[in-house]
């Protein structure tokens, strides 16, 4: 008789798997049911989670569950641990989306009373959200300029963005320029950032060479100068000398001595400005064609938060 019965156990899975099998809307509602078994167990996870402060893992258990089997009041759930935790523009699209869902007819009453109090806790959540304007002013710059607040990109509209209550991270960048801020936003409260985008144009590099050369060239254009002054007044000298001494100078009255050396002295100065003017004019010429051609910095990128600081530059 037992074997018998074992006999008649170890029948009954193949014929009930063909059963099964052949009668799909059984299957599906064995399937539908396994789902919602899993759900269940992970929302009651996330309940565990939820009764000793834990929002933070409870809110992933109850996501989970709710993929595995939609249910407005585990998204319910979901929307009041994200408004806990200060995340009310998650809280709002939670609760809107859980409106969203079709009304069923034959609802459980703990569903409609979930859509009934999303409904009565929306605007409250709603108006907690606040909202950044990021306002960047592009100077017609050919360069795109890239806005994040937070690790989300936000381009460049300058259209309010939701965010949360608290401290956000702004952050800009054109090129190798960049510029970052922490903004501090209120439950409601509304606050825009300006922020410019201009070039910056070096100054010429100095011409420090260029300069000494000339320096130097026109210390001996001035030498050459005196020294032309000197030659002409020994040449005026010589030419009188030689109408009262003669031309060989041998007839010299006594009191023109002086007129003598005058000339020799005049004659020394004039070789010795002309030959160093000489000299130093050439030297300076020199400095001056020798100097390297000098490295021009290229324009850079400057970012200029209005009223809130020093600008940021970065090369093109």
């Amino acid at each position: 008789m037992t074997k018998l019965r074992r006999l008649r156990a170890a029948s009954l899975g193949p014929m009930i798997a063909v059963v099964l099998a052949s009668h799909p809307a059984v299957a599906q509602d064995a399937a539908s049911e396994q789902r919602k078994a899993e759900a269940r167990d992970l929302a009651q996870q996330g309940d565990a989670a939820f009764k000793i402060g834990r929002c933070d893992r409870a809110v992933p258990l109850w996501k989970e569950a709710n993929s595995k089997f939609p249910a407005p009041t585990i998204l319910f759930r979901v929307a009041r641990c994200q408004a806990l935790l200060g995340h009310v523009v998650d809280a709002t699209g939670t609760l809107e989306a859980l409106l969203a869902l079709p009304q069923e007819p034959d609802a459980p009453q703990a569903f409609q009373e979930a859509k009934a109090q999303a409904m009565a806790e929306l605007p409250a959540v709603r108006a907690r959200i606040a909202f950044l304007t990021v306002d960047v002013d592009t100077g017609g710059v050919s360069t795109v300029p890239q806005v994040r607040i937070d690790d989300r990109s936000v381009g460049l509209r300058k259209q309010p963005v939701p965010v949360d209550p608290g401290r956000h991270v702004v952050r800009i960048s054109a090129g190798d320029a960049s510029w970052e801020r922490t903004i501090v936003m209120q439950e409601g409260g509304q606050q825009t950032v300006r922020v410019s985008v201009g070039v910056h144009y070096a100054p010429a590099p100095s011409r420090t060479q260029r300069t000494v050369g000339y320096v130097i060239g026109g210390l001996g254009l001035a030498s050459m100068t005196v020294g032309a002054i000197f030659g002409v007044s020994a040449a005026n000298t010589s030419r009188e000398l030689e109408d009262v001494c003669g031309t060989d100078r041998k007839q010299c009255p006594a009191d023109r001595q002086g007129d003598i050396d005058s000339l020799k002295t005049k004659a020394v100065v004039t070789d010795l400005t002309l030959g160093a003017g000489a000299a130093l004019f050439a030297a300076g010429a020199i400095v001056v064609l020798t100097e390297p051609t000098p490295h021009s910095e290229a324009p850079r990128l400057v970012l200029f938060p209005v009223g809130l600081g020093a600008a940021v530059q970065g090369a093109f």
